[in-house]
């Protein structure tokens, strides 16, 4: 029975529907009205019946296309409608044209506040008891008047009801939206302290360990007479100042994001780093490979347009691929890194390594994919955002044995330049 209520209810409030079905109610009956054998009042027997049959007719229509818009002028549309029902009672000596009248009061009550409710509902009741005190006497005043109070009365109620249902659900979908967005609130200060443990365990253990090698190796180097050392301390120390220096960027983006909500990508496609990378430094992570006795061969072919979100990836991809081979792979001895940039502005490039299975690493068989288990930036993370720049990446084992790693990246600069003009 409660759901049977709540729809009616539901139904009642869709204003969209009574807009419509009011006016339809109202035309209907005035067909009805004229249809039937009517004879015009004694001041009217001049007129002839089909004339007073279609003014009849126009004015019921218009009480109908009144209805229609009495959501935007509830009280104004009541008084037009009130005006119109006693011009037609008194006419046609006729007090049975009802319908418009209450299906204006029932927007009234519906729609408007307090004191219009109450002035549209003494404009109705005045005209009702008017044109029934005019029509009837004796027992017959107080049955008929008795009668259409009731109508009003009902209409009236169920205006009411239906105002009440509309109040309540309008609040419990405020109340909604208010737990939604609280929940979200929450959610993003859970999210803003951890970024903020994260951001410090960087900054204490991290940044500690960063320079404490700095120091050291400084030291060391300027302590021993060995050239070949020297060299290989110096590229050790600039190894951990860059490393430094990216974990204290990373750190102030933690810190300066936590009052922002996370999002899917930066505009200038900075997801994994602070700053945009450069092809150019990708030759200082070429030369450490080298200086741990790593044979690395790099090919460009085709136009390099210095895409700058593209290049930033490509040097993502090829640090990580290369320091994947450094970590994971069985006694590599070369990476083989090609570059092809096509007419349209992909970069198609491909990294790959000649390690093996056997020695001190696990079977080729056994390896898994070069993607780091930590969250860190891995090439798993990364293909995320080769997906969202709308490009791919792949990596795996290679037929001749070692691991590739190969990417389909688009140019970007020219599209949002266009995007800009």
């Amino acid at each position: 029975m409660k759901g049977i209520a709540t729809n009616l209810f539901e139904l009642l409030s869709n204003q969209r529907l009574t807009r419509f079905v009011m006016p339809v109610l109202s035309l209907v009956y005035t067909l009805l009205y004229v249809s039937a054998p009517t004879f015009p009042p004694v001041w009217a027997e001049n007129i002839p019946l089909p004339v007073w049959k279609t003014a009849i007719g126009l004015i019921g229509l218009l009480c109908s296309c009144l209805l229609y818009w009495s959501r935007q002028s509830p009280l104004l549309i009541t008084t037009m409608e009130t005006l119109l029902y006693l011009g037609l009672s008194f006419a046609t000596s006729d007090d049975s044209f009802l319908i418009p009248l209450v299906g204006a009061l029932y927007f009234c009550v519906c729609l408007s506040p307090a004191p219009r409710i109450a002035a549209g509902m003494g404009e109705v009741a005045a005209a009702v008891s008017l044109v029934t005190v005019s029509m009837h006497a004796g027992h017959m005043l107080f049955l008929e008047w008795s009668a259409r109070m009731a109508v009003i009365t009902a209409v009236v109620a169920a205006a009411i009801a239906v105002r009440s249902y509309r109040i309540r659900r309008k609040t419990q979908q405020r109340e909604e939206q208010e737990r939604i967005r609280s929940e979200m609130l929450a959610r993003q200060r859970d999210q803003a302290v951890s970024r903020a443990q994260v951001a410090g365990e960087l900054h204490d253990s991290v940044g500690h360990d960063l320079t404490t090698i700095i120091a050291l190796t400084q030291g060391f180097a300027d302590s021993v007479e060995i050239k070949e050392l020297q060299e290989v301390l110096t590229d050790i120390n600039q190894v951990a100042r860059d490393g430094l220096a990216d974990t204290r960027q990373a750190v102030r983006t933690l810190v300066r994001g936590h009052g922002e909500p996370r999002q899917e990508s930066d505009d200038d496609g900075r997801r994994f780093g602070s700053r945009l990378h450069t092809l150019d430094e990708l030759d200082t992570v070429i030369a450490h490979a080298r200086a741990a006795g790593l044979a690395v061969v790099s090919t460009e072919t085709g136009h390099q347009r210095h895409d700058p979100r593209q290049d930033n990836l490509c040097f993502i991809i090829s640090r990580e691929a290369i320091t994947n081979t450094l970590r994971h792979a069985s006694d590599p001895s070369a990476i083989v890194i090609s570059r092809d940039y096509e007419q349209d502005g992909t970069l198609r490039f491909s990294i790959h390594d000649d390690g093996h299975g056997h020695g001190h690493g696990p079977a080729l068989a056994d390896r898994k994919p070069v993607i780091h288990d930590h969250q860190g930036v891995g090439l798993k993370q990364i293909g995320e955002q080769c997906r969202l720049m709308g490009g791919s990446l792949s990596c795996g084992p290679s037929e001749n044995g070692g691991w590739t790693v190969e990417a389909v990246l688009p140019g970007t600069s020219e599209k949002e330049g266009n995007a800009h003009d």
